[in-house]
C-alpha cells in the first residue's frame, strides 16, 4: 500500500444551497471576484448572486468574459483586474472551465508572473503559487469536471495550441457548494459529455499505478453512480434523483483525481482537445474505450472491479473475462447516452497526430507515466489513429 494524504475542501451539498452563498463565504474577505459563466450571466444569475452577497455587506466585482477551455492570456488579464480591484477571494460559479479560470485568477492575482509559468510541463520548471494566492470558492453548475474538489487548473495556450495544468494545493477550493438544482438546465448532450468526464476521472484514478485505498474507495462509488444515473439524467434532465446522484458522483470523482492523477485517457484527450479546441468530455469519450482495450491486461483485478461496478451481474465471470467486459460495458453506456464519438468528429486529422503526440508527452507526461500500461511515442500515435 502506498503512503497517502487526504486533502479536500469543505463541501456543502444540497438543493438550494446556492441561495445561502452570502452567509457561507463572508468569512473569506470583504471584496469578491465573481467569475461566472457567461450563459448564467445572460440569464440574470449574476444579478441574483450579487444581491445575495451584497446583503452580507460584501463588495462584488463580477466577471463573465470566460470561454470554454479558458486560455492563459484571458486568465492573466482577469487576474490583473482582481489584483487592481484588491479582491480578497474568488467565487467561481459555473462549469469546469469557469472554476479552472477562477483558480488561475487566484494565482495571478496573488503572485508574480503569468499563469502559464505555473503550469506543469517538461519544457519549463513550473513556478509555485505562494501563500498570497487568493482563496477560491467553487459552485459547480455541471456534473462533470469535479474541479470544485481538485487542485488542478487546466488552461489553454492558443499561441501554442496546447493545454497545460497548474497543479498545487493552494488552489484547492476552500469551500465547494454543490447544489444539484443548478445542473437541471443542462441539455441532454452536455449532461452526457460531462458525465463521461466523471466516469473517466473515476476509472483513471482507480487504475492509476499510485492509487490509494482512499482514491479507490471514492472512485469506485462514482463509477457505480454513473452507471445507474447518467442514462437517467441524460434522458430526463428534470429527474432530480438522477441529478443529485450525478452531482455527487462528479464530486467523488474530483476527489479521486485529486488523490490519484488522471492517466492516459486524459493525457491524450487534453492534448488533442487543446489543439483542435474540442469539448473536453468529447475528447475523453473519443479515446477512453480504445485505451481501455489495450490496458485491461495490465491490471486484471482493477478492471474487473470496474466492470462489476458498472454491472454487478458480471461478477461471476472469470477474472480475465470480467476485466475484458469493462470495455464492453463502457462502450454500451456510451451508446445508451448517444456519445459514441471520435476525434475526427471534432476536426483532428492524420496530419495532426505527430504534433498532438508531442504535446501529450510534453504537457501530460505525468498521466502517461501513471497509466498501468506503459506506452511509448509510437503507441500513442497508434491510439490516436485508432480513435480518428
Amino acid at each position: 500500500m502506498h503512503d497517502f494524504t487526504c486533502t479536500m475542501p469543505k463541501i456543502i451539498f444540497g438543493n438550494g444551497k446556492v441561495r445561502e452563498i452570502g452567509v457561507l463565504v463572508k468569512g473569506y474577505g470583504r471584496k469578491v471576484f465573481l467569475a461566472i459563466d457567461p450563459f448564467l450571466d445572460r440569464q440574470g444569475v449574476t444579478h441574483e448572486i450579487t444581491g445575495v452577497l451584497e446583503r452580507e455587506s460584501l463588495v462584488v466585482f463580477p466577471f463573465s468574459g470566460i470561454e470554454s477551455n479558458p486560455d492563459c492570456f484571458s486568465v492573466d488579464k482577469a487576474g490583473c483586474l482582481a489584483k487592481e480591484q484588491k479582491c480578497d477571494f474568488v467565487l467561481a460559479v459555473g462549469g469546469g472551465s469557469v472554476i479552472d479560470f477562477g483558480k488561475g485568477v487566484a494565482v495571478v492575482a496573488g503572485n508574480p508572473e503569468t499563469s502559464w509559468k505555473y503550469t506543469r510541463r517538461k519544457d519549463h520548471s513550473p513556478l509555485i503559487p505562494g501563500k498570497t494566492t487568493l482563496p477560491v470558492i467553487a459552485v459547480p453548475t455541471t456534473a462533470g469536471t469535479g474541479s470544485e474538489t481538485t487542485h488542478f487548473s487546466v488552461l489553454s495556450n492558443p499561441e501554442l495550441r496546447e493545454k497545460s495544468t497548474i497543479a498545487h494545493e493552494r488552489i484547492f477550493p476552500r469551500l465547494a457548494v454543490i447544489d444539484p438544482e443548478l445542473t437541471v438546465t443542462m441539455p441532454s448532450g452536455l449532461t452526457a459529455l460531462t458525465g463521461i468526464d466523471v466516469l473517466a476521472h473515476a476509472i483513471e484514478s482507480y487504475i492509476n499505478v499510485k492509487a490509494t485505498p482512499y482514491s479507490k474507495m471514492v472512485g469506485i462509488e462514482a463509477i457505480r453512480l454513473v452507471a445507474t444515473y447518467l442514462p437517467q439524467a441524460s434522458s430526463n434532465g428534470r429527474n432530480m434523483t438522477a441529478r443529485e446522484h450525478m452531482a455527487w458522483a462528479s464530486t467523488l470523482a474530483g476527489i479521486a483525481i485529486a488523490h490519484a492523477n488522471p492517466t492516459l485517457p486524459h493525457a491524450l484527450a487534453q492534448a488533442a482537445g487543446g489543439y483542435i479546441h474540442a469539448p473536453h468530455g468529447g475528447s475523453v469519450a473519443a479515446c477512453l474505450p480504445e485505451i481501455m482495450k489495450i490496458s485491461y491486461m495490465a491490471d486484471l483485478e482493477s478492471f474487473g472491479e470496474i466492470a462489476v461496478a458498472l454491472d454487478p451481474s458480471v461478477s461471476e465471470l472469470p477474472g480475465y473475462r470480467c476485466a475484458e467486459k469493462s470495455v464492453e460495458l463502457v462502450e454500451r453506456l456510451f451508446r445508451d447516452i448517444g456519445c459514441s464519438v471520435r476525434f475526427g468528429d471534432f476536426g483532428l486529422i492524420e496530419d495532426n497526430i505527430e504534433r498532438v503526440t508531442e504535446i501529450a508527452m510534453t504537457g501530460y507526461f505525468t498521466g502517461i507515466n501513471l497509466h498501468p500500461r506503459i506506452v511509448d511515442r509510437d503507441e500513442i500515435m497508434r491510439i490516436y489513429r485508432a480513435c480518428l
